[in-house]
């Protein structure tokens, strides 16, 4: 099984401790900085003031200098998809692409939006950009499905949905697919919910996840083993029948 390890810290921390050129793939969702339209009474803009105030904890962006530099400086070649707002897709290639980095834009189209627009468009995408340098993993025999820019898949519904901004599974199952072999290195240091943790113990790579909120570290933890567990129970099935 994939080696998978945990931590309930600020990622600052541990990323101080990782040693240089450890790292095969970083996937992960920063902290966002959102647009604040201001509102009116309406019920929409009711909602949609409701709906900022449940991501306001991690609504503030990071220090893209200190960040990014520790991230260039742990990966064994810059490969990096980092899922961001429409805000900061110009701050993420300002800074890469100062440092002779390669940078592609990926988009997620949100199969059901939120019907939340309130005098502007509906939220339906998000984005990823890609960061990469010459020699960074990219898996050709991966589906060709998984290499289009546009990732087409349903937000996560109430009843599986454990986190504000939590990813669908099979979209970053996409891209640690795409960007990282079996058993190479994985860290998200913006862990949430644990979806890439669990991809990874799918998938059989390694994995780091780094989580501030203890809540949510609490709850992603509980993911990933339950997620293994099932794993191993089911390849157990198969040796069972096989036998």
């Amino acid at each position: 099984m994939s080696e998978i390890k945990l931590y309930n810290d600020d990622c600052i921390n541990l990323l101080k401790n990782i040693k240089d050129k450890t790292i095969d793939l970083i996937c992960t969702d920063i902290p966002y900085e959102l647009e604040n339209h201001g509102g009116t009474n309406s019920a929409l803009a009711t909602r949609c003031a409701k709906m900022r105030d449940s991501v306001e904890f991690m609504a503030n962006g990071i220090d893209y200098e200190k960040v990014f530099s520790e991230f260039i400086r742990i990966c064994k070649i810059p490969n990096m998809a980092i899922f961001c707002s429409n805000l900061q897709i110009g701050k993420i290639l300002t800074f890469f692409n100062s440092r002779n980095l390669k940078t592609e834009l990926l988009v997620w189209e949100k199969l059901n939006p939120a019907p939340l627009c309130n005098g502007k468009y509906i939220s339906d995408l998000e984005y990823i950009v890609y960061v990469h340098d010459k020699g960074s993993c990219f898996n050709n025999d991966a589906p060709f499905e998984f290499k289009k820019k546009c990732k087409m898949y349903p937000i996560v519904v109430s009843n599986d949905k454990v986190h504000p901004t939590q990813k669908p599974l099979k979209l970053i199952e996409e891209l640690v697919t795409v960007h990282s072999f079996e058993n190479q290195l994985v860290l998200d240091p913006f862990m949430g919910s644990g979806s890439c943790g669990i991809v990874c113990a799918s998938k059989n790579r390694n994995f780091i996840g780094v989580e501030l909120d203890e809540n949510y570290y609490n709850i992603a933890k509980k993911r990933i083993e339950e997620s293994r567990s099932e794993e191993h129970t089911s390849e157990l099935q198969s040796l069972n029948s096989i036998s």
